[in-house]
C-alpha cells in the first residue's frame, strides 16, 4: 500500500490520481452502507421487541378490567337475588313529641371542637401507572422514555462497560421527532417521512445525497445529526450539532440535551455531566428534569 501511495505521488499522472481517489471514495461509501445496513437490522429487531411489550402490557391490563368488570357484576347480581322475606319490614312511625315551649325551641350554638381536636386532611398518594412506569425524582415523576437508546458498537475488552452505557442510556434516551424549531422543506420531504417511520438508515443516505446537490444548511446539518445519534454514532453527531448550535433560540433547549446524549455515546463523560448540570441549573429549559435524572444515575 506505501508503495502505490509513492507511487501515486511521484509518477502517477493526473488521471491515474483521479481514478484512484474515486475508488477510494467508492471503498469508504461500501464500507458506510454496510454499517448502516447492520444498524438498520438491528433497530428492526429492537423496534419488533418493543412492540412484543407493549403488546404484553396492554394484554395485562385488559385481563385486569375484565377481572374487575366480572367481580362488579357478580357482586350486583348476588344483591339483587336477596329474597323479598328477608328484606326488612318498614319500621312504625315514631310518635308524636309534645310541643315544648318556646324557650326550649331556642337551639344553644354548637360548640367548635378544640384545635387540638381537628384532625389535618390525609394527602392521597396516586400510585404510578403500572403500563407506563415512571421514575422518581424528589417530588418530581418523570416518565420513562417512549423509545430506548440504539445499540452500541461492539468494542473487543469492553463488553461490560458498553452494556452498562447501553442501560444508562435506555433511561434518559428522551429523545422524539420531529425536532423542535425545525421547518421541513419540500426537498426534506421525503426524509420526513422516513423519520416518522423510524427508518433512519434510508433517511441518512437520502440526506448524503442531498449534500451532494445542494449547498449545505442548517437542516440538514440537524437532521444528519439526529440519525446518526439514533444509530448510535456519537462523536459523528458531536460534529453536525456544533455547526448549528446557537443559532436558534427556539430548538436550543433540545439541542443541548441532544448534545449530552451524543457526549455520553462519544464517552465524553465528564464533558456531558458539566453539559447536564448547565440544562439543570436553568428553569426555563424544558429538559432539566431530564437533566437531573441523568446527574442522579451519573453519580
Amino acid at each position: 500500500m506505501e508503495k502505490y501511495e509513492q507511487y501515486l505521488s511521484d509518477n502517477a499522472e493526473d488521471d491515474e490520481r483521479r481514478a484512484a481517489a474515486q475508488v477510494m471514495e467508492g471503498l469508504a461509501g461500501l464500507r458506510l452502507e454496510a454499517k448502516l445496513r447492520e444498524v438498520a437490522a438491528e433497530q428492526a429487531t429492537q423496534h419488533r421487541r418493543t412492540l412484543w411489550r407493549k403488546l404484553l402490557f396492554t394484554l395485562a391490563a385488559l385481563a385486569f378490567l375484565a377481572a374487575v368488570a366480572y367481580w362488579f357484576f357478580s357482586k350486583n347480581e348476588a344483591t339483587t337475588s336477596v329474597p323479598p322475606s328477608e328484606k326488612q319490614a318498614p319500621s312504625a312511625p315514631a310518635p308524636r313529641k309534645e310541643q315544648a315551649p318556646e324557650q326550649d325551641k331556642l337551639e344553644k350554638p354548637r360548640e367548635k371542637p378544640p384545635i387540638a381536636q381537628i384532625k389535618p386532611k390525609e394527602e392521597v398518594l396516586v400510585p404510578p401507572d403500572p403500563i407506563f412506569p415512571t421514575f422518581a425524582l424528589q417530588d418530581e415523576l418523570i416518565p420513562e422514555p417512549l423509545n430506548p437508546a440504539p445499540d452500541l458498537v461492539a468494542t473487543r475488552g469492553q463488553g461490560e462497560a458498553n452494556a452498562a452505557l447501553k442501560a444508562l442510556l435506555d433511561q434518559l434516551w428522551y429523545v422524539t421527532y420531529p425536532l423542535q424549531g425545525l421547518e421541513v422543506s419540500g426537498a426534506f420531504s421525503s426524509v420526513d417521512e422516513n423519520l416518522k417511520k423510524r427508518d433512519f438508515t434510508a433517511a441518512y443516505l437520502e440526506l448524503e445525497q442531498l449534500s451532494s446537490t445542494q449547498a449545505t444548511n442548517d437542516t440538514l446539518h440537524y437532521l444528519q445529526a439526529y440519525c446518526l445519534m439514533e444509530t448510535g454514532e456519537g462523536q459523528e453527531a458531536l460534529l453536525h450539532f456544533a455547526q448549528i448550535q446557537g443559532r436558534q433560540l427556539a430548538r436550543e433547549p433540545q439541542l443541548q440535551w441532544y448534545r449530552g446524549l451524543a457526549l455520553l455515546l462519544a464517552d465524553k463523560r465528564s464533558e456531558a455531566i458539566a453539559l447536564f448540570n448547565v440544562i439543570a441549573a436553568n428553569s426555563g429549559n424544558p429538559y432539566r428534569r431530564q437533566a437531573r435524572k441523568a446527574l442522579k444515575l451519573l453519580q
